[in-house]
């Protein structure tokens, strides 16, 4: 580990400091649409999370950290899988995405 933290942990603080662009009601949709995807899906990925908010909801590179929120809540437990993005628009340009495991579904 260097002296400001692994590349995991400085992905995650970026990922914090995106996340604050989101208002309050912005970050409740991105909890919101989290659940709805572990009630919904088995496994799915950050994929899904954007599908369900929506074309026009505010990008950001906060959705890890949210993520990792509800992995701290148990909502969701990563796999040891990954899946290449779906996404079409200038966000998706074949990143990897972990695919989550849901542990509350209904």
């Amino acid at each position: 580990m260097d002296l400001f933290g692994t590349p995991y942990e400085r992905g995650i603080a970026e990922s914090d400091k995106a996340a604050n662009k989101w208002t309050p009601a912005e970050l409740e949709a991105v909890d919101a649409a989290i659940r709805r995807c572990c009630y919904f899906y088995p496994e799915w990925t950050a994929d899904d999370v954007w599908q369900a908010l929506g074309r026009d909801f505010k990008v950001t590179k906060g959705l890890a950290a949210r993520l990792n929120k509800a992995a701290n809540d148990g909502w969701i437990r990563a796999t040891d899988r990954t899946r290449k993005s779906r996404r079409k628009d200038q966000h998706g340009h074949g990143q990897r995405h972990t695919i989550w495991e849901s542990l509350r579904r209904q």
